[in-house]
């Protein structure tokens, strides 16, 4: 476990691996836990951090719950362990904070893939957000070891942390903060997602040409476990992108494995 100290408070992060640095954010079920696998597709190449925001896994409940408090938070972690220039993947939550982070410190961040990042306050069914957290993670991840890394740190997240970030969406303007940031973007969604609806035409149509849009059709909120080793690819190529290179030239790539019994 890897700690540091914010403003008084105790962040909690994990890293692993070597290489470019690639900053992975949670979304509003679990914590940094159930991006161990896709940290760890990456770390040979790559020097992979995750962390937990305010109120979620083992960071500190202090209240700060705000899309910009989160933000600050980030923004002085990264400057803390000394990155200056960095890719971010956002999950949800994670997402949006992304673009905020990107939006206000635009020479910080080179690229952004953001999951199952609600467009509109319409996109999110937040009243799932607000029942059994567990019985949710149950109803979209199944009841393996996979939900039981959701689940572990779930139970320490703080309720107040996710309202806050769900009562804020009706405020934000999360296309124009897309738009605004102005550099690659990628927006990964599951196609089964129970918690945020894949993009409709219209909003598509109002992205700029440094977005592009991938469904992975066999996936619920959770691509990057539902299905891992595509996602792993995709997001080994996205990072592998230049400045020159166009995100729409991404597809999903499947890797067949044989099923032992």
């Amino acid at each position: 476990m890897s700690a540091t100290f914010i403003n008084g408070y105790l962040a909690h992060y994990e890293v692993i691996g070597r290489g470019k640095p690639v900053l992975f954010l949670h979304g509003w079920l679990g914590s940094w836990r159930y991006w161990m696998s896709t940290m760890q597709a990456i770390s040979s190449s790559n020097r992979a951090y995750a962390i937990d925001f305010w109120g979620f896994g083992d960071s500190a409940k202090n209240q700060r719950y705000t899309i910009q408090d989160q933000t600050e938070m980030l923004s002085a972690f990264l400057e803390k362990i000394g990155i200056f220039e960095i890719t971010v993947v956002g999950h949800g939550m994670g997402g949006i904070i992304a673009f905020e982070l990107g939006r206000l410190n635009p020479d910080l961040i080179n690229k952004i893939m953001a999951i199952s990042l609600p467009l509109s306050p319409a996109s999110i069914n937040s009243r799932m957000l607000f029942g059994d957290l567990n019985a949710l993670v149950d109803r979209v991840l199944g009841k393996g070891a996979f939900a039981e890394n959701v689940k572990v740190d779930q139970e320490k997240n703080e309720m107040r942390a996710i309202s806050t970030n769900i009562d804020e969406l009706g405020l934000l303007e999360v296309i124009d903060w897309i738009n605004l940031f102005g550099k690659t973007s990628l927006l990964v969604f599951g196609q089964n997602d129970p918690l945020i609806r894949p993009p409709q035409a219209d909003q598509l149509q109002k992205l700029n040409e440094h977005v592009h849009t991938i469904i992975f059709d066999r996936s619920n909120h959770f691509p990057m476990i539902d299905e891992n080793s595509a996602f792993s690819r995709l997001l080994a190529e996205f990072l592998e992108l230049s400045e020159e290179d166009s995100p729409r030239n991404l597809q999903i790539k499947e890797k067949w494995k044989r099923r032992l019994r």
